[in-house]
């Protein structure tokens, strides 16, 4: 591991333990062992860092989000596959750091917003093509976009997570498992539950 990289993850712990705001400097270099001098000659701020640490998530995610859109597998499986992935890749951050990038990084904050709208575009897409395959429901697109669009920014959300008392993993597949199956029991399902709503033809 390059020195680099070493100060990098010993600022991931930190920040991941208390938060990108209050991580500070002194503490890294206390923690690490590292001189503040070696730090800022890889680094020249705090905020340098969050970006990097920010940065080496997205990428991360994106790629498996990327190879989980592009595999062979049917599109049940690709979503399957894909909140799996998302949960597994997020599980480290918790609502504290989303807070934090709201509050006191709103740049890193808005490259995260554009990163999530984007993926969130491509797995509608796959959802879409999807239901034309006949492996979901035919929807109307436009409303279903809308609702998952604003469903990821609204729910993904660090103030309703920390106020609600959830974690990001909990959050992702309670909403996905909300748009799969509905919010209609399993016991309600066998027991040939009818929809009231007239078919959509």
């Amino acid at each position: 591991m390059t020195m680099k990289e070493r100060i990098l993850a010993g600022f991931k712990e930190l920040a991941f333990t208390v938060g990108f705001h209050r991580a500070t400097v002194d503490e890294l270099s206390a923690r690490t062992g590292i001189s503040k001098r070696t730090i800022y000659r890889y680094f020249r701020s705090k905020d340098e860092m969050v970006n990097a640490v920010m940065d080496e998530i997205m990428l991360t995610t994106g790629e498996k989000v990327d190879n989980a859109l592009a595999s062979c597998k049917n599109p049940v499986e690709k979503l399957a596959t894909l909140i799996v992935v998302v949960s597994q890749s997020l599980r480290v951050i918790n609502p504290l750091i989303m807070r934090d990038m709201q509050k006191y990084y709103p740049h890193v904050w808005s490259r995260i917003e554009s990163f999530r709208a984007e993926k969130a575009r491509r797995v509608v897409e796959m959802l879409i093509t999807g239901s034309v395959q006949g492996y979901f429901r035919e929807t109307i697109p436009a409303v279903f976009i809308t609702a998952l669009q604003a469903g990821i920014r609204d729910v993904l959300n660090p103030g309703f997570i920390l106020q609600q008392n959830l974690t990001i993993d909990q959050t992702i597949t309670t909403l996905f498992d909300i748009f799969l199956y509905g919010i209609v029991s399993d016991e309600a399902r066998k027991a040939d539950y009818k929809s009231p709503f007239p078919a959509q033809g």
